[in-house]
């Protein structure tokens, strides 16, 4: 996947998990323990593009 869609489909969670707050679809506590746990999951998935062992190929 490119960094771009990548991206994209990360954005697209933070948005769905805003408008699902904002609808009472999940509650204020649950919501922002997500907001703080989201951004770790995109880092530690390779977000920043430097958190991630680098593949060696022959």
């Amino acid at each position: 996947m490119t960094n771009l869609r990548t991206s994209l489909i990360w954005a697209t969670a933070f948005v769905l998990l805003a408008l699902a707050n904002r609808f009472g679809l999940i509650a204020d506590n649950d919501a922002a323990t997500m907001f703080a746990i989201l951004p770790a999951l995109w880092v530690t998935s390779g977000g920043l593009g430097r958190c991630r062992i680098p593949k060696v190929t022959a």
